[in-house]
């Protein structure tokens, strides 16, 4: 499963548009309760209806492999609250082992970094709630980012930025 998740992953990030900063990342994380995860984060070089999409993928490094792909397309990218910049989404959200989930995504830019939150209604063994809140803090060209969610109640991540 794991050469499967590492394939996906390369052949996603061969697809990426560049530049397509910030949106494109690749890094590890480490929740500590569960241990090291891979992560991966890109723009995807297609934009049905005019709309930008993207792809995140996650998977847990050790002996109980598990993963989490959301695909996500942006709704309304350009928004502006307080003069910040924002954007509403969809995310459909695919796990391993099974589980789907579909909800809203919002992000919202701050000096320096950007916030991020989702939530999601789907299966997961039975019905389940699905949610994640992030805080990355931009060191050019390198990321920082602190973040929990329904998965992990804590995951601190080192993403390089591309």
């Amino acid at each position: 499963m794991k050469r499967l998740l590492g394939a996906l992953l390369l052949f996603a990030l061969a697809l990426a548009q560049t530049p397509a900063y910030p949106e494109t990342a690749f890094g590890l994380g480490y929740a500590p309760d569960r241990g090291v995860y891979l992560q991966g984060g890109l723009l995807l070089p297609f934009s049905p209806l005019g709309l930008d999409t993207g792809l995140d993928l996650e998977v847990l490094l050790d002996q109980n492999p598990q993963g989490e792909a959301l695909f996500k397309a942006n709704l309304f990218p350009g928004l502006v609250v307080e003069s910040l910049y924002a954007s509403l989404g969809v995310g459909l959200d695919l796990r391993y082992p099974f589980g789907a989930h579909l909800g809203p995504l919002f992000s919202l830019e701050i000096p320096g970094g950007a916030l991020s939150a989702r939530l999601g209604l789907g299966y997961e063994g039975r019905f389940h709630l699905a949610y994640g809140l992030g805080l990355r803090l931009y060191l050019e060209p390198l990321a920082l980012e602190a973040a929990f969610s329904d998965r992990y109640p804590f995951r601190l991540s080192l993403l390089y930025l591309f």
